[in-house]
């Protein structure tokens, strides 16, 4: 079997793709919620069968945008960075 241009070309952009996947996933996330008095709320409600997507819209009441460090981005997706902890 011979081994054309193609081929070449085609594991040259396979290994390109898987590198970067590879570096996109060693993005480092935000700190986990607190499982302190103040973010039991979330976690009772979270418990109880709510969607983190609704429960993160009541993350503003406390943490305004001008709150937040100056390199912290501006959405409202909490959720994405900021994982619940894990219950032990």
């Amino acid at each position: 079997m011979k081994i054309t241009k193609i081929d070449i070309s085609l594991v040259v952009v396979a290994a390109a793709v898987l590198g970067f996947l590879f570096l996109g996933s060693e993005k480092k996330l935000g700190p986990e919620v607190p499982a302190d008095e103040e973010h039991q709320v979330f976690y009772r409600r979270l418990d109880g069968g709510e969607k983190r997507i609704a429960l993160e819209k009541q993350c503003v009441s406390c943490h305004k945008p001008g709150s937040l460090p100056a390199a912290h981005p501006h959405k409202e997706e909490c959720m994405v960075c900021h994982l619940p902890r894990q219950k032990p």
